[in-house]
């Protein structure tokens, strides 16, 4: 569904009774769209690796051993065509927590690392560096370019047309002052020459972040950020041109996910038990939410959630098409070992049925991640770690 139809959409349902799921759909078939063998390939389903960008391309900024980072094509790897787009020298050997991105030409890659943020041209020369305050555990003193002590990282992404770089970075400060440790920094750079454009201040204490990018000209994203039990608080920016402005999305407790291809709603995923939910984009609204109990089609009482059979959404779920919910459920009494993936509709997030993968080795490591790709197929890690399957559902 295009944007607009999306929008009427939820106008009718906001006037209606959240819809009931139904009792035990029917699995729904997987079917085999290809598959292909990139070392480094589980990061896509563990992590952020995966880069969507307009007009459908996927890419994926892969670790290749400590030294090296590839840009591939993962369309072309899935095609059997030579895939790698840029080959990099991580700047930084020894460190591999770097959330990076690059630009849908591949023309530009940029990594995220505990001291600066750096633009790299395809052939790995540097274009610009942005210098920022450690994200290294506490006071220490820095050694050339070696790793520092902690894994707290910030992040990055290119907008969609390539004019520019958003990063989280903390402010370049000393970690001992007590009126500037509580801030953290969301930055809007020019992604030729890393002029920095626009700078808010964020709250502090974030372990790892996330950009969720908007299929707009690049002006809009959404920042997931972590800080362990303490909360995931997220955020909307918009650069009009010449200001930045940024709003708080949320409760500080849910982690975005997903951005709708059409551009008007988003997806996160909980801490714990809540709910799944659907929000309008950019404001945050709640439009739909589900909880995983209603994948029994029925609702678990107080004792089941205390002896922890109760059914949680795991932390990733993604939009498969624009009519289409992929996501990660999982038996809170068995953890993820027993999680399994569901086909949700787009705009109620009522399950349309569990996913049946063929048997044999072609299934998804057990417990393992769907990571949808927005043009109808999501992607599985197979068991030998370096096989990505990908997947699209069969209806009858």
């Amino acid at each position: 569904m295009d944007s607009g139809e999306l929008r009427r959409r939820h106008a009718t349902a906001e006037a209606v009774p959240r819809q009931a799921a139904p009792a035990d759909p029917a699995p729904i078939r997987a079917r085999p769209a290809g598959t292909a063998r990139l070392p480094g390939a589980g990061s896509v389903t563990a992590g952020h690796a995966l880069l969507r960008h307009p007009g459908g391309a996927h890419h994926a900024l892969l670790h290749q051993g400590d030294d090296t980072f590839a840009l591939v094509d993962l369309d072309a790897a899935f095609a059997g065509r030579p895939a790698v787009l840029a080959g990099v020298a991580n700047p930084w050997p020894g460190w591999r927590n770097s959330a990076s991105a690059a630009s849908a030409d591949g023309g530009l890659v940029v990594l995220s690392g505990q001291r600066s943020v750096l633009a790299l041209e395809p052939d790995g020369r540097t274009r610009w560096e942005y210098r920022h305050g450690c994200w290294g555990d506490g006071p220490h003193r820095h050694g050339g370019a070696e790793p520092c002590r902690g894994l707290a990282q910030g992040s990055v992404q290119v907008g969609a047309d390539g004019g520019l770089v958003w990063a989280h970075v903390l402010p370049d400060i000393d970690h001992g002052d007590p009126d500037t440790d509580s801030y953290e920094q969301w930055l809007v750079l020019d992604a030729a020459d890393g002029t920095v454009l626009g700078v808010a201040r964020i709250e502090g204490g974030s372990q790892g972040s996330h950009h969720l990018p908007h299929p707009d000209d690049g002006s809009r994203m959404i920042l997931g950020t972590g800080q362990g039990q303490d909360g995931s608080p997220a955020y909307v920016g918009h650069w009009d041109g010449s200001a930045l402005t940024v709003q708080e999305i949320g409760d500080g407790f849910r982690i975005p996910v997903a951005v709708h291809p059409g551009g008007r709603a988003f997806l996160s995923t909980p801490h714990g038990f809540d709910p799944l939910v659907l929000h309008r984009f950019p404001d945050g609204r709640v439009l739909m939410e589900r909880d995983a109990a209603d994948l029994a089609g029925g609702e678990d009482d107080a004792e089941d959630d205390a002896d922890g059979t109760e059914p949680a959404w795991d932390f990733v779920a993604g939009f498969v098409d624009g009519h289409t919910v992929i996501a990660d459920a999982y038996d809170a009494h068995h953890h993820r070992e027993a999680s399994r993936h569901w086909l949700l509709d787009a705009l109620t997030l009522r399950p349309l049925g569990p996913i049946a993968y063929p048997d044999g080795d072609r299934d998804p490591v057990r417990g393992g991640y769907a990571v949808a790709l927005g043009d109808g197929t999501w992607l599985t890690l197979a068991a030998d770690g370096t096989t990505l399957n990908r997947w699209s559902a069969h209806r009858r």
